[in-house]
């Protein structure tokens, strides 16, 4: 889990909010946007813009990281009002020991929304804990690993009816370098586990999306439906034979002038040789808050949360969460004594008003059979 510090940018800026109030604020957050290119000709233009944040973490086995999240927002020559904005989110992050985290999951409308293009790519040389496999697992079967990561996964998708999506494309992930950080009982520190934990993945993914939200980076109302089913073989170069099937379900409401409620169920599920670094997971900063990246993981995982969030002033809010989840290797060992559950509350400091866009700083309990706890830094909501 990477334990987000207060030093950074939000914690700066509510340190101002107290001594010099809302103005300095506004002043403040307007030096984290910059707009590129010309000024739009017209009302219906848009001036596409480039958000920065700073972020600083430290957990054990990386020592101090820093870096930046940035966010590129913009719409598509030819996209009118009823487009809704595209964006690119980049995160990149570096540690006192030479470790590298690169992350982007984007979303591109173009004009009236008739093909919609989302994906991910993601670069890691980061160290993580690594618990085994099951929903049982506990502290004591930690292990300290470092590896390599490289995915690639655009996915192009075509309206068939208003705000129903449907395509596909491909997605290519890689663990390598696996290695142990710490010594255990049965191997030194620096002992590869790539049999064990490497693997290539190459398949093809087809996608379903319906998608009313008004914004999809802090939505107040609307709907998304989203499911993909990966297929995954040796043809293409992959080491294993697998299928993956994900399900994420979101909604949102507004609940008077200042608030909104916002849901998520999420399930997803490894079937055939999927490799263990594949498999389901919860735990971080979306997927059960409170517990560490990759706490649990199993074939299935399901996992259910509710956020409230309530704008108490112009750029600052609050928020309250709670969810519950579980792994497992098949749907038949899921029981309501088994779950996990989350507990936490979050400040929000609102970057750019007209697109809804905060930084978040969030504090979760992770309750249950395990128990643990999470200080997260981001930009943009958890879900």
């Amino acid at each position: 889990m990477r334990l987000r510090i207060a030093i950074t940018a939000l914690s700066f800026f509510l340190g101002l909010q107290a001594i010099t109030g809302q103005g300095l604020i506004e002043k403040i957050t307007d030096l984290m946007e910059f707009n590129l290119g010309k000024p739009p000709v017209d009302s219906n233009g848009f001036q596409t813009r480039v958000v920065i944040a700073p972020i600083a973490y430290y957990e054990p086995n990386t020592s101090l990281g820093f870096g930046f999240g940035a966010n590129l927002l913009f719409k598509p020559r030819g996209a009118g009002a009823n487009t809704r904005t595209s964006n690119i989110p980049i995160g990149i992050s570096y540690t006192l020991k030479n470790q590298v985290f690169f992350t982007s999951g984007y979303t591109v409308f173009f004009p009236e929304e008739r093909w919609l293009l989302r994906g991910n790519l993601d670069y890691t040389d980061f160290p993580q804990n690594y618990f085994g496999v099951g929903n049982g697992t506990t502290k004591a079967d930690r292990s300290a690993i470092t590896y390599q990561r490289l995915l690639v996964e655009p996915l192009l998708l075509r309206q068939v009816v208003p705000k129903l999506f449907v395509g596909g494309g491909f997605r290519y992930n890689t663990y390598y370098n696996n290695e142990l950080v710490e010594a255990t009982d049965a191997l030194p520190a620096g002992a590869s586990l790539q049999d064990s934990l490497g693997s290539k993945n190459v398949g093809l993914e087809f996608a379903a999306s319906y998608d009313n939200r008004d914004n999809v980076l802090n939505a107040q109302k609307g709907i998304l439906v989203e499911f993909t089913q990966g297929f995954y073989g040796t043809a293409l170069g992959g080491t294993s034979i697998f299928q993956l099937s994900k399900l994420d379900l979101r909604g949102y409401q507004r609940t008077g002038p200042k608030g909104v409620l916002g849901f998520q169920f999420f399930g997803r599920y490894g079937a055939g040789e999927t490799p263990v670094q594949e498999l389901s997971y919860l735990g971080g900063p979306e997927l059960l808050r409170g517990f560490p990246e990759f706490r649990f993981r199993d074939r299935l995982a399901v996992f259910a949360q509710a956020e409230y969030r309530w704008q108490t002033w112009k750029n600052i809010g609050f928020v309250f969460y709670g969810g519950a989840g579980q792994v497992a290797a098949d749907a038949a060992e899921l029981a309501l004594p088994e779950l996990r559950y989350s507990l936490g509350t979050g400040l929000r400091l609102t970057i750019i008003p007209k697109e809804n866009i905060n930084l978040r700083v969030d504090y979760a309990l992770g309750l249950g059979k395990s128990n643990g706890s999470g200080f997260y830094l981001g930009l943009g909501e958890s879900f």
